[in-house]
């Protein structure tokens, strides 16, 4: 059998004791043993430096030390050799102190031979292998505890650790310590469109640049989803840390690479600074998170430092949420509506129905303003039912009116659709309303869609067997895989108003507008523009192939029975002269007029003026018994200054575009 031997560091400085060793390990047949022997401890030690061995055999009276401090020393210098002590001082007491220093057994010269040595260094040896073992499982036990096994930063819990002595290092040096809170901007779209597994190497890929943009000293660490904290104390002044932000920014603002895909991610941004900002660790993270937040409000991608002013927003921002929880069962949401518009004929094609909140005190609130807030805590899933609900009872409303038919597209949020059984829901809302269903529209955005596109293409198929249609909103913002979209039963594409924004100024965005309009229609979609305000844009998309549009061009989203009244004169963009091409004429009302959607200094008609109106007497004076022009007014605007359409002869309440 080939056994490796057992290689022995033997420090013993009496050469008859040494040479007896030898023969009783040599008589010591079942296994090998390599001997190196020295006289001193400075000559084992120096051994150890350069060569490994597998057991020292001390004697404890050599000529450069004697005693207990000689197990200290070797112990000290070699922590991972096993040392067994073989000396001729028979002392109990001695015994159970050098096994405390580190020696795994001690005997005695003259009560030995060459089994008992042989054996007491075997198990010496494998009495350290096992302690070396649980120290390393209780080192890898705290590990697990105190660091983020995902991107080996420290924790939450070690974070605490680290922060609580940088603030006592500080206080006894009266120096200051910042703590920038960081977190990624769209990350849950980079996790809903490409999946968990490409989110994970995202974070990975995030941690290891931000370890790289701090010090040695500093701590960066991960609280957890996708929120960083950097912990930097001695810190002299408030310019050093927005340079270290500001390497953070740029770092990050690299693509990352992921199979040959360039992926970008921002960041924003929250500092607070001890002492100024918070004398302990909750209050500091609590006013960098308040920062925090004040960057992604400020645009994403920056930095802010915190400051007092920044409370009272966070309040307010609770108070919202609170509101927003009691808004459904207080009825305080209402529905605007905007029409789509096919430019060939001048039609209206459809209504999409867009969410305002009528709020107690605020006045009336548009979407950005809650709508973030509503998908972050979830209240998005109530608030969308409530949507789908009222609008399709809105449709049968029309429909029994004796109204034109036309589709009502209802927004179906992502947290919507992975949360809810959307097909149930559907059914169940047609149900009880009994709007039919080829009337119905779901506008699904790509990271709906995306996040596990077999179980989204199923439930699509799902959903279009109702009856109902199905479309694809924003499109060009996301991650769209063309290989999944093709495959599921989409019938429109909604072009992005990014894009519809700079289509006539932006050579790329026109390039971009034209390819999703040309993939659309190979694909047997129907492109529809959103945003078109100006005809310029409108004659773009026209020599582009597309036909269906909205936008503030043709009218803002307006009330239910604003909507009403456009249903009820169909030729509403014939009438304003858009379809035929007429001539703008000169405005005549009153005043000086401010057209909705205006873009330098360009004027446009506002649509739907005399159509929505029904007032016989306003149109004939202004226009003539028979023959209806478009017409320009007065536009007021509200205390947000946005537009605010108000169509004459509708006494309700204004339109909000």
């Amino acid at each position: 059998m080939d056994l490796q031997p057992i290689r022995i560091l033997l420090v013993e400085d009496n050469p008859g004791d040494a040479r007896l060793l030898q023969e009783y390990l040599a008589d010591e047949g079942r296994f090998l043993f390599e001997i190196c022997q020295v006289d001193r401890l400075c000559g084992a030690l120096e051994r150890l430096t350069r060569e490994e061995y597998d057991v020292m055999l001390l004697d404890l009276t050599l000529p450069d030390s004697q005693g207990l401090d000689t197990v200290r020393t070797a112990h000290a210098s070699a922590p991972g050799l096993p040392i067994v002590i073989l000396t001729g001082l028979d002392d109990e007491t001695q015994a159970i102190r050098a096994v405390q220093e580190g020696a795994q057994d001690y005997l005695v010269k003259g009560r030995v031979d060459g089994n008992l040595l042989g054996r007491s260094m075997r198990y010496a040896i494998e009495r350290h292998r096992m302690m070396a073992e649980l120290e390393r499982a209780r080192k890898l036990e705290h590990y697990v505890a105190t660091h983020d096994m995902l991107t080996d930063l420290p924790n939450r819990q070690l974070f605490h650790d680290r922060l609580d002595e940088a603030l006592a290092l500080a206080r006894r040096a009266r120096s200051r310590v910042a703590l920038l809170f960081l977190d990624l901007d769209r990350f849950k779209l980079t996790n809903d469109t490409l999946g968990h597994a490409a989110g994970d190497r995202l974070l990975q890929s995030v941690a290891e640049r931000l370890a790289h943009c701090i010090r040695a000293t500093d701590t960066a660490a991960r609280l957890g989803g996708d929120e960083f904290t950097a912990i930097l104390p001695g810190i002299q002044r408030s310019q050093d840390v927005a340079r270290v932000a500001n390497k953070i920014l740029d770092a990050l603002a690299r693509p990352f690479v992921q199979d040959g895909i360039e992926l970008y991610i921002t960041t924003s941004i929250g500092i607070s600074m001890f002492p100024s900002d918070g004398v302990d660790s909750e209050t500091l993270l609590k006013n960098a998170d308040i920062a925090m937040y004040r960057a992604k409000a400020n645009g994403r991608n920056n930095f802010q430092f915190y400051t007092p002013a920044m409370n009272e927003r966070a309040l307010e921002r609770m108070e919202l949420e609170y509101s927003l929880r009691q808004a459904v069962d207080r009825d305080e949401f209402v529905l605007h509506y905007q029409p789509q518009v096919d430019v060939s004929t001048g039609r209206i094609i459809g209504m999409e129905a867009l969410l305002r909140w009528k709020h107690p005190t605020l006045g009336m609130l548009m979407p950005s303003e809650f709508i973030p807030l509503a998908e972050e805590t979830g209240l998005i899933v109530p608030i969308g039912e409530w949507v789908l609900r009222s609008a399709c009872a809105q449709g049968r409303q029309w429909l029994d009116q004796g109204l034109p038919e036309v589709g009502i597209a209802v927004n179906f949020s992502a947290r919507q659709f992975q949360r809810q059984s959307p097909v149930k829901m559907v059914t169940r809302v047609l149900a009880d309303t009994g709007l039919p269903p080829e009337l119905l529209e779901l506008e699904l955005t790509e990271s709906a869609v995306m996040r596990d596109a077999e179980a989204a293409s199923a439930t699509l198929r799902q959903l279009k067997q109702l009856g109902i249609h199905l479309s694809l909103d924003d499109f060009g913002t996301g991650y769209s895989s063309l290989s999944h979209l093709k495959r599921f039963p989409l019938e429109k594409l909604k072009i992005d108003k990014l894009f519809v924004g700079s289509l006539t100024v932006d050579a790329n965005d026109r390039a971009i507008t034209s390819a999703i309009i040309a993939m659309a229609r190979s694909l047997q979609l129907e492109p529809l523009a959103e945003g078109v305000e100006t005809m310029a844009q409108l004659e773009a998309l026209r020599n582009l192939g597309c036909d269906k549009m909205q936008g503030f061009l043709f009218s803002g989203a307006v009330t239910p029975a604003a909507a009403a009244k456009l249903l009820n004169r169909q030729d509403v963009a014939r009438y304003a002269g858009l379809v035929a091409g007429a001539a703008f004429p000169t405005p005549r009302s009153v005043g000086t007029p401010i057209p909705l959607g205006a873009r330098n200094g360009e004027v446009m008609p506002k649509l739907c003026v005399d159509v929505v109106s029904g007032n016989a007497a306003v149109a004939e004076s202004l226009h003539g018994t028979h023959r209806l022009e478009p017409t320009f007014v007065p536009v007021p605007r509200n205390s947000a200054s946005e537009p605010v359409a108000t169509p004459l002869g509708i006494a309700d309440s204004p339109t909000i575009p």
